[in-house]
């Protein structure tokens, strides 16, 4: 119940287009659902196969990515083989826009620590050097304080303080009016009223764990009152 039937669909097929290929015996062939690494030991090996593999279905056509600087992408990683060893780094595809959740929404913070950390540990495990941990890390680095994230140290791994969310006020006359989380719609009429009220700088959403903002009675009152 509820698992979607076109990867399935995907593996099935992909397990019979593969086979001719297989049995050529490349020197490494890999496949995540559609998408395929091989490695042969002569391009003209690789021109061969690639050429079969497309021959095996009417309607179903490869496309073929070569090495670019000695690195050729596959799903989220680039690998790169150099004297008989593979080396690893983080990959994102240039279509990628990089949008994560901003840092200045009215999500959850737990739910901006999550996506954060989880891009920077995938970006660490899937990277197999020094160097290309270095470099992954500051690919993530990048990626977040595109989204509003402020800086952090490069081993903190995205792991924001929780201190830190929010706009930053610049007078030391001004104070932030932290508003408990309800909903969106609620957050909404918030920003609203403090955008026409010029406020807009000095309140920012945080979460709250209080039971009574679940419930309907207290967003209705609060959408009353901001109205």
């Amino acid at each position: 119940m509820g698992q979607r039937l076109a990867p399935v669909l995907a593996i099935a097929n992909m397990s019979k287009i593969e086979k001719p290929l297989l049995d050529r015996r490349p020197i490494v062939y890999c496949r995540y659902i559609d998408d395929c690494f091989v490695v042969c030991s002569m391009e003209e090996e690789m021109d061969t196969c690639y050429d079969l593999l497309n021959r095996q279905a009417e309607n179903i056509k490869f496309t073929r990515e070569k090495p670019k600087d000695h690195w050729l992408p596959f799903l989220n990683t680039q690998v790169r083989l150099e004297g008989g060893f593979y080396r690893t780094k983080w990959y994102r595809k240039p279509s990628s826009k990089n949008i994560l959740v901003h840092f200045n929404s009215a999500h959850p913070f737990k739910t901006k620590r999550a996506f954060t950390s989880n891009m920077f540990k995938t970006a660490t495990m899937v990277s197999s050097g020094r160097l290309e941990k270095t470099e992954s890390m500051e690919l993530a680095r990048t990626i977040a304080l595109s989204n509003g994230y402020p800086v952090a140290p490069k081993n903190s791994y995205g792991l924001y303080k929780k201190e830190q969310c929010g706009p930053v006020i610049d007078s030391l006359d001004e104070v932030a009016f932290c508003i408990p989380y309800i909903s969106d719609a609620v957050s909404c009429e918030i920003r609203s009223a403090l955008h026409r009220c010029g406020l807009k700088d000095m309140v920012r959403v945080v979460e709250s764990h209080l039971k009574i903002l679940s419930s309907g009675w207290f967003e209705t009152a609060a959408t009353i009152d901001f109205a």
